[in-house]
């Protein structure tokens, strides 16, 4: 594991939570009001901290297999430019 891939596991586990809250509807304009907001703050991420952030990902997909499809196509459902 690198350094900074706690805080990426950590936005995952949230980012997670809070898709499966706007699923379920459980408070879902709320948990979607606050996936826009991570999304925006990400997206003002610099070009090398945004690729820190990619490899961070892929990192994390490559060790968790069953995840690995969600965790890649995070940056595109959260319109975030690769």
């Amino acid at each position: 594991m690198a350094q900074g891939d706690e805080v990426v596991r950590a936005l995952l586990t949230a980012l997670a939570t809070l898709e499966d809250l706007v699923a379920v509807g459980h408070d879902a304009r709320l948990a979607l009001s606050t996936l826009e907001g991570v999304a925006h703050e990400l997206g003002g991420m610099d070009a090398a901290a945004h690729r820190r952030f990619v490899d961070g990902l892929e990192r994390i997909a490559a060790a968790e297999p069953d995840r690995a499809a969600w965790i890649r196509g995070l940056p595109d459902a959260l319109g975030l430019d690769c």
